[in-house]
């Protein structure tokens, strides 16, 4: 076997040792390399607010999920719902204009309730 493919197999099995080993603590391997903020809901309601929610791997152990909230005037909050989350690909977004609370809905059914 050539020196090329024998290189090639060793880095095909190092990438895919990593990549279980990232997916047994839970952590998927292209966020660890890369490391993207993903947009998991997003709402805007007639009073002109803007919500998202978005959850990043924090570097550490897990993923932080947080709900940004942007006012009709542009100012933005942001609200950590969960600092040592699993890997979410959606969660579940309400927003109450008339109490002005956002539900969050994250993984496992837990519900989150944000004042805005």
């Amino acid at each position: 076997m050539s020196a090329i493919k024998v290189i090639g197999l060793v880095f095909c099995l190092l990438f895919a040792a990593l990549w279980l080993l990232g997916l047994s603590f839970g952590v998927w391997l292209p966020d660890v390399l890369l490391a993207p903020r993903a947009k998991l809901a997003q709402t805007n309601v007639a009073s002109g607010h803007s919500f998202q929610v978005i959850q990043y791997w924090n570097r550490v152990d897990f993923y932080t999920t947080e709900l940004h909230v942007v006012s009709p005037t542009g100012t933005a909050t942001v609200h950590v719902l969960d600092g040592d989350d699993s890997k979410s690909w959606l969660v579940g977004l309400r927003v109450d204009e008339t109490n002005r609370i956002v539900l969050v809905t994250l993984g496992g059914g837990r519900e989150r309730k944000v004042r805005y």
